[in-house]
């Protein structure tokens, strides 16, 4: 494994420093603490391997002075999100200690077959990596993977990255399992903030819990009213066709969702369908569940009897929504902090369909980009928010990945975020979002 040192992945944007200077000035936000960070909520798409371009990203927000509040995302993106979130609190630097972690997670080991040194797996997929290798050749080495198909109902088990994923939250958790509860403390373990002189007290005067600062010594201090989950990781529950937001929606699947292993999140939201096996959760009794599952909506004949399949399984978020971009917003307001986004690819809308296989994986990937994209269309000012790497031709599911593609990502990702910033204008933001709710007010 290409092994690559934090210093190493900063030496691929020290060119970017005096860039990233100048925009410390910036307006992001009009929540900030007393040593003038700014707040945010980040939501990171899934994307595979792709995911350490989000690294590069979240460098530059952290360098420019941003601190997150909010964090979501999907697959890849959910990843970083639990990571993200573990590090620390929101007030200190958190990305540097992601670096050399996520930046050389295994990605070859977590293609760990039906059992310990099972190796077809990952043969297998080279063969179907290399455009040059022959079919006779990729046909056999496919043929070996029937067995896994046929025990495990995928071609790797899932647990080797099951197993890193809460190595890496105990080392951030003094050696315990991190669970829900300790997180969502951590998450909510904020300083005393700021509300800038620039928010409008008029946009928040209608809200049922105004006023949301008081003001001391001439200054807007924010009033902080209660603590919800500020994580949300996108998995889909195949068993009953539902999206499925972790951890909001953890009491419909667990007896203790506050003392469920957060890595239980991530094995759930990264399992690509037939590459990894589903992750799996009991059922909860018909009656403890019912009332909770009431919220789906569902017609009155689906809460009869059980009701539920004796057993959850979980695929990766992406078949359903694989940017999560809707996670905190509340189109009813004028924000006091934006909901930034970023996209690990291009949303492309040009496909030839040569053959059976881009059948398959068109058919996935329309799937997972529509639910997104419908959100997107139907509140056009998240426009405003969303950045795209251009990840080119990189391959997302590239486990084998070498140390130069690992520092370009990570130099793409932070690029992105230095151009996206330069031309993010928060007021105007605002006025398009003020805008929007007061039409909204009137339809009601």
């Amino acid at each position: 494994m290409s092994t690559v040192t934090a210093a190493e992945f900063l030496d691929q944007v020290n060119d970017l420093t005096p860039a990233i200077e100048g925009l410390r000035l910036g307006e992001y936000s009009d929540l900030l603490d007393s040593e003038g960070h700014q707040y945010i909520d980040i939501v990171m798409e899934g994307g595979g391997t792709l995911g350490l371009a989000l690294l590069g990203y979240l460098h530059v927000l952290e360098s420019v002075g941003l601190r997150f509040i909010g964090i979501g995302g999907t697959s890849a993106g959910a990843i970083s999100a639990i990571a993200l979130a573990a590090a620390s609190r929101p007030s200190e630097p958190r990305v540097g200690r992601l670096l050399e972690a996520i930046g050389n997670m295994p990605m070859a080991d977590f293609v760990d077959g039906r059992h310990d040194g099972d190796d077809d797996a990952m043969s297998a997929l080279q063969s179907w990596l290399d455009e040059d290798g022959h079919t006779l050749g990729k046909l056999w080495r496919t043929s070996r993977i029937i067995d896994n198909l046929n025990d495990i109902h995928a071609l790797n088990r899932g647990e080797v990255f099951h197993r890193w994923m809460d190595q890496l939250l105990r080392g951030m958790n003094g050696g315990q399992a991190l669970t829900v509860q300790q997180l969502r403390v951590r998450m909510n373990d904020l300083p005393a903030l700021l509300v800038s002189d620039n928010a409008d007290a008029s946009d928040f005067r209608h809200l049922p819990n105004a006023p949301i600062w008081e003001v001391v010594n001439g200054k807007r201090v924010h009033l902080a009213r209660n603590k919800p989950d500020q994580l949300c990781v996108v998995t889909a529950d195949i068993s009953t066709e539902t999206k499925v937001s972790l951890p909001r929606m953890a009491a419909m699947y667990w007896h203790q969702p506050d003392q469920v292993n957060v890595a239980d999140f991530a094995r759930a939201s990264m399992s690509i369908p037939g590459f990894f096996s589903t992750f799996k959760v009991k059922s909860l009794p018909a009656e403890e569940a019912r009332p909770l599952w009431r919220s789906q909506e569902w017609p009155e004949r689906c809460y009869a009897g059980d009701f539920l399949p004796a057993v959850h399984h979980f695929v990766d978020g992406g078949v359903l929504s694989n940017f999560p971009i809707d996670a905190f917003h509340q189109k009813t307001r004028v924000p006091l902090r934006p909901t930034l986004g970023v996209k690990l690819q291009w949303d492309e809308h040009k496909h030839e369909i040569p053959g059976v296989l881009k059948v398959f994986s068109q058919s996935f990937n329309t799937a997972r980009h529509a639910m997104d994209a419908e959100f997107i269309k139907q509140n056009p000012d998240y426009s405003k928010l969303v950045a795209c790497i251009d990840t080119e031709e990189i391959n997302w599911l590239d486990f084998a990945m070498d140390k130069a593609t690992k520092l370009r990502l990570f130099r793409m990702g932070a690029q992105t975020a230095v151009t996206f910033l330069r031309g993010f204008n928060w007021r105007d933001y605002k006025r398009i979002r003020r805008s929007l709710a007061e039409a909204y007010s009137l339809r009601v």
